[in-house]
């Protein structure tokens, strides 16, 4: 259930289902407040401000002061709303308060230990008033720690994005499942710690709500990773093709093949010219190497039956040459990953592109590349994954959307949320060491496009992550066999 990540509207239906299905509405919102209440630290805690709305997540808030009082705790209520602006629910909570736990003004929030807010949560549909944003940026500026509850107040549950001001809090406590805000940047950075309680919504109901987004995990892809076979060979284990660049250009097409390698592939096979082969050959060891001078020669090295996928675009420039050996690649290879160079050379005409690529190519652009070749259009939405979608849409192609929250999604809709804790992933030829592993993976036994793109991005950041502050490429390919030993203990656990 963990896996799913939720809209505000699937949220809002999960609820919906479930009081249908018997669950009153105020039973939900007296379980949440209880779910946040159980995660505060009671022990240091001698007084606590409170600040609610008048919607439920308000009601949320009054609930937890409701309890709060009941362990005979100091609380100060403060609601800046008229009273007939509450939902039933909300005003049912905060009747149950005793008019003296409530303040007309905040002031010296230094005397509180920790501040909940129960402000508007995902209920978030306008801009806050300027008395508000003046109250959030004053939180923000002292030292007392901050407790959400659903989402932080300010941010925009729908695209992620915060107003001038919101909360940033040490501790968010959200109810069923995730929502987009809790991973994607920039609202992730508001939201701190985030904590999933159940709240008796029932895991069924996601069978009706059939949401779209997962957090990337492992579950998603582990049974089809190709771990090889005692009766393996290199070719069964995959050959892979990558298109090297110019003569001084090879080295992303280098840390590219060597990734394929280490995560998997029987075999990698660079391609370049007589200039580049002089650069190459004595750097390489366990990588093939073949020449060519012509149109003619890619084209008999790309009907060879053994490949399993080709990688073009790392160091390739952005120029004829290397959009022919794209569009010969995708008319020849049924798997092909088109990354950096390559993607930028179809920035003047991208239907050039899309009308050979398919569900089984793969697109993996920053945000650089994506608006170069999408246009505007798609980048005027706020909203990251609907942008990703739509994309992959119009390509008819994987699209892996790189990022500190990479999103990747297919042109059916389904998306995949890689949000990871790896800053130092940003160096120069990261991207290449994960074109490298997504191009070996693809093709390989029952290892689709999409999982192959999941896998290949969950393996780059959870090397990011192991290896943190300090690593460059190079670290990146040396480890993966470690990340590869982690998936293999983690599939006969699972």
């Amino acid at each position: 259930m963990s896996r799913y990540i939720l809209t505000n509207s699937e949220m809002a239906e999960a609820d919906k289902i479930t009081i249908k299905n018997g669950l009153p509405s105020l039973q939900l919102m007296e379980n949440a407040g209880k779910a946040v209440f159980k995660n505060l630290p009671l022990k240091k805690l001698h007084k606590i401000l409170i600040i609610c709305g008048p919607g439920n997540n308000g009601g949320d808030g009054f609930v937890v002061a409701k309890e709060l009082i009941k362990a005979k705790k100091s609380i100060d209520l403060f609601f800046p709303f008229k009273k007939s602006s509450q939902s039933i629910d909300c005003k049912y909570y905060s009747d149950k308060i005793d008019k003296n736990n409530f303040i007309s003004k905040v002031e010296n929030l230094e005397q509180y230990d920790l501040i909940i807010d129960a402000l508007f949560g995902t209920g978030l549909s306008r801009y806050i008033s300027n008395n508000l944003t003046s109250l959030i940026k004053e939180v923000n500026t002292s030292s007392v720690p901050v407790y959400a509850i659903d989402i932080p107040s300010g941010i925009n549950g729908e695209n992620s994005l915060p107003q001038p001001e919101a909360f940033k809090c040490q501790k968010t406590i959200t109810f069923f499942c995730k929502k987009k805000c809790h991973l994607l940047f920039p609202s992730k950075k508001y939201c701190g710690e985030v904590i999933v309680e159940d709240i008796g919504i029932k895991k069924e109901v996601l069978k009706t709500i059939n949401p779209k987004i997962k957090k990337n995990d492992p579950n998603l892809w582990i049974k089809n990773f190709p771990f090889p076979s005692p009766i393996d060979h290199k070719y069964s284990r995959g050959l892979l093709i990558v298109n090297t660049g110019p003569k001084f250009q090879t080295g992303a097409a280098r840390l590219a093949g060597r990734s394929a390698l280490r995560v998997g592939a029987g075999a990698v096979r660079l391609i370049c010219d007589k200039d580049s082969a002089e650069v190459l050959e004595p750097q390489i060891s366990v990588e093939m190497l073949s020449v060519i001078n012509e149109k003619n020669d890619l084209l008999k090295i790309l009907k060879d039956k053994k490949i399993t996928s080709v990688l073009v675009g790392p160091g390739n420039g952005v120029n004829d040459e290397t959009k022919a050996r794209t569009l010969l690649a995708l008319a020849m290879v049924d798997h092909v990953v088109i990354d950096a160079d390559a993607i930028s050379c179809f920035a003047d005409n991208p239907d050039e592109l899309f009308i050979d690529t398919y569900p089984h190519t793969i697109l993996t652009p920053h945000e650089g590349e994506f608006k170069r070749l999408f246009g505007s259009n798609f980048n005027e939405n706020d909203d990251k994954v609907i942008r990703c979608v739509e994309a992959a849409k119009k390509s008819g192609s994987i699209i892996l959307l790189k990022g500190a929250d990479t999103i990747i999604s297919d042109p059916s809709g389904n998306v995949v949320i890689n949000s990871s804790e790896a800053p130092y992933l940003a160096t120069a030829g990261s991207g290449d060491v994960l074109a490298g592993i997504i191009a070996s993976l693809v093709g390989v036994n029952k290892m689709s496009a999409f999982d192959a793109a999941c896998a290949g991005a969950w393996i780059h950041s959870y090397l990011g992550e192991y290896l943190g502050a300090g690593l460059i490429a190079e670290d990146l390919i040396d480890n993966i066999p470690l990340a590869v030993k982690k998936l293999q203990q983690y599939e006969r656990n699972n």
